[in-house]
């Protein structure tokens, strides 16, 4: 007998079946500052469950809460960017924030998602850079907080 191809088929022989929204309260985003908390929770080793992937991950979070910074900006000045990969947006961000911090989003962002993504001959991130770029966010956000409609 062979193996059926194709879409699976519902009890009701429907292709599948459609998933509702999660049950239950809608819990808010974290926000930035609760993501750089959970930063300095990672970075004071505090964090144990984590084992050996607390500096990826800490990489990772960097990374979200940069481009939470960036969404914040679109949502007060253009939302519809909001929707648009994160690339088209720091183009964008030259017209917006100015070309000096449009360039230290992208030069942050490409480092935290290089340092982020596991490859077999890389070393993890160093503490040092973890810290580092964790102050260069704090910086950025700052920066991006301050920026108003033109």
């Amino acid at each position: 007998m062979s193996a059926q191809r194709g879409p699976r088929r519902g009890p009701s022989g429907g292709r599948g079946t459609k998933r509702g929204p999660a049950k239950g309260p809608k819990r808010p985003r974290p926000s930035v500052a609760e993501r750089l908390d959970t930063v300095d929770r990672l970075l004071a080793g505090a964090v144990t469950d984590a084992g050996g992937l607390w500096s990826r991950a800490t990489a990772w979070i960097l990374r979200i809460a940069l481009e939470q910074s960036v969404d914040e900006l679109w949502g007060r000045l253009a939302p519809a960017l909001m929707r648009c990969p994160m690339r088209a947006q720091l183009i964008a961000l030259r017209t917006f924030a100015g070309p000096e911090v449009a360039a230290q989003v992208a030069a942050l962002w490409a480092a935290l998602s290089r340092a982020a993504h596991h490859h077999d001959y890389e070393l993890a991130p160093s503490v040092t850079d973890l810290r580092r770029w964790r102050e260069q966010t704090v910086a950025i956000a700052g920066a991006l907080a301050a920026v108003e409609s033109r």
